[in-house]
């Protein structure tokens, strides 16, 4: 496998195989440009919101072939993956910016579960380490769900050269998907338990199932 296909695949897959449902409460009128959600931090627009909605759907779309396209060396798949994950972290970066973090308080659950999917797909390495900061101390408030921080935390990890804590983040080698260096493996299920994580075993046999690909377990030595 050519080292670009693999950079490729470490920032397009990961498992996240929930798709972003829309939520209809919160979807604003047609034109409406000006009502808000009201939380604890802000205001978050609500017709924002109703984007944030449409691009957490588009980021789900076609997800779970990426690592196929990775075996395949489909590169072309790869490279539309990655413009359209530039395209939505540049979005939602410009927002937090503004508005803050968009809570299920701020905007609505699915939009919130949105956020998290764009900015954990987002080939932005700084920006995602610059947040992680912020989605811990939320996830420490209970207003965010403490597994998908640690799948930000394995990620901005694994980005900076470092082992990951929980073994959410797999890279396709030679067609199988290969876990990225763990810490503390025997204390992992431990580990993953007090985030809300599924045991390995179960979150490996989930990865099979979604992406049609071999995945090795535990790390070869």
């Amino acid at each position: 496998m050519i080292p670009s296909t693999r950079r490729l695949l470490a920032v397009c897959v990961a498992l996240c195989c929930s798709a972003c449902n829309s939520d209809a409460a919160r979807r604003a009128p047609a034109g409406d440009t000006v009502g808000t959600v009201t939380g604890s931090s802000g205001p978050w627009p609500i017709a924002l919101s109703d984007s944030l909605l449409r691009l957490g759907e588009e980021d789900q779309t076609g997800r779970d072939a990426l690592a196929r396209a990775a075996a395949n060396q489909d590169t072309a798949t790869l490279f539309l993956s990655l413009r359209a994950d530039s395209t939505r972290s540049r979005w939602l970066k410009d927002r937090v910016a503004r508005f803050g973090w968009p809570t299920a308080a701020q905007a609505s659950d699915a939009a919130a579960r949105a956020a998290w999917l764009i900015l954990q797909h987002s080939p932005d390495t700084a920006w995602q380490a610059d947040m992680l900061p912020e989605l811990e101390r939320l996830a420490s408030s209970g207003t965010l769900p403490p597994d998908d921080v640690a799948m930000l935390s394995d990620r901005v990890q694994v980005r900076r050269g470092a082992p990951q804590r929980y073994a959410t983040q797999f890279t396709m080698v030679d067609g199988r998907l290969l876990p990225e260096p763990v810490s503390d493996t025997a204390g992992l299920d431990a580990r993953r338990a007090a985030v809300g994580l599924p045991p390995m075993a179960e979150y490996v046999r989930r990865m099979q199932e979604q992406f049609q690909v071999p995945v090795v377990w535990p790390p070869p030595r």
